[in-house]
């Protein structure tokens, strides 16, 4: 059997988004690699920086099931299209399919994930590539990372605005608890434990992404400091040093409706495009959290705020 790749060059703000409404139709997983703009390659350890287009790859078989899989892809990312347009966000290009030989085709899609450094000294590695591998910089923090289908391979502008926030505000001395909310591939969990955390708890509301975060906490050693499980922000009625979520605007104001607040006394908000970030904050002083931080990367926005009461 062969297979066919398909491929979709994309910004980094709707990588994980196309790659969200892929998963389902595909084999194998979905890659994101982004080209640096001298060699157009992936490899992001190059003088360059990787700021060229990010690519969205993934793989049907071609068998009997090939034409309707193409059909749902397509059908997908129309609709996917229709919210963009909603939001006035350009619409995303249709794939650019391409037969490719049954050699290896499980591996191929993991030759052009790089390790990516974030924040200020944090070091993504895929599992799969041998620390040996990776030039070091002191100080680093590193996390191990395989993605899965979960949200959160360190890419997208949301995901590292979280890890710049969670570097300024954890400390090893404070020995802070965190609460994670909708983990994803537990990125932000896992992060939040290496950067001094005394204890996190990551849910979400996907079994899927539940699975994927449990085998990054125990790829990065920290099963002792993290606890991962299906749930939202009333899995628990603890109260924590600080909690983060990175999800949708329209879902942070949901929950900060429905008394989100009792959870911290210090916020970490993204996954907010800056047009909405207005009606997120209205949210927090309705809800009793001062904004003390707005940081933005693109056409994204980080919200940090601090309870009031």
């Amino acid at each position: 059997m062969n297979w066919l790749e398909l491929s979709i060059e994309t910004s980094n703000e709707l990588a994980e988004a196309i790659s969200d409404a892929l998963f389902e139709y595909v084999e194998g997983g979905v890659v994101i690699e982004q080209f640096n703009d001298a060699t157009r390659t992936a490899d992001r350890w190059e003088d360059e920086a990787a700021t060229g287009p990010v690519v969205v790859r993934a793989y049907l078989p071609l068998d009997e099931t090939t034409t309707q899989r193409c059909d749902q892809v397509e059908f997908a990312l129309r609709c996917l299209n229709m919210a963009l347009h909603q939001q006035q966000i350009l619409p995303i290009g249709m794939p650019i399919y391409r037969e490719v030989d049954t050699e290896n085709w499980a591996e191929k899609w993991k030759e052009n994930y790089k390790p990516i450094r974030i924040g200020k000294k944090v070091l993504i590695r895929p599992s799969w590539i041998d620390r040996a591998e990776v030039p070091t910089q002191s100080g680093e923090v590193e996390l191990v990372l395989d993605p899965g289908q979960a949200f959160g391979t360190g890419l997208h502008p949301t995901t590292q605005l979280c890890a710049a926030a969670l570097e300024d505000l954890l400390q090893p001395h404070n020995a802070w608890r965190v609460f994670d909310i909708g983990s994803g591939s537990a990125i932000l969990t896992v992060l939040a434990a290496k950067l001094g955390a005394a204890y996190v708890l990551g849910v979400d509301t996907d079994m899927d992404a539940v699975r994927t975060g449990i085998d990054n906490v125990e790829l990065n050693n920290v099963v002792h400091l993290v606890k991962i499980d299906q749930g939202s922000w009333d899995y628990t009625h603890e109260r924590f040093d600080l909690v983060v979520a990175n999800i949708l605007a329209p879902v942070i104001i949901k929950m900060l409706g429905q008394g989100m607040v009792a959870r911290g006394p210090c916020f970490v908000f993204s996954g907010i495009l800056d047009t909405q970030a207005d009606a997120v904050i209205a949210a927090m002083n309705e809800a009793g959290i001062r904004l003390v931080d707005r940081r933005q990367m693109l056409d994204w926005v980080c919200l940090i705020g601090e309870t009031t009461i």
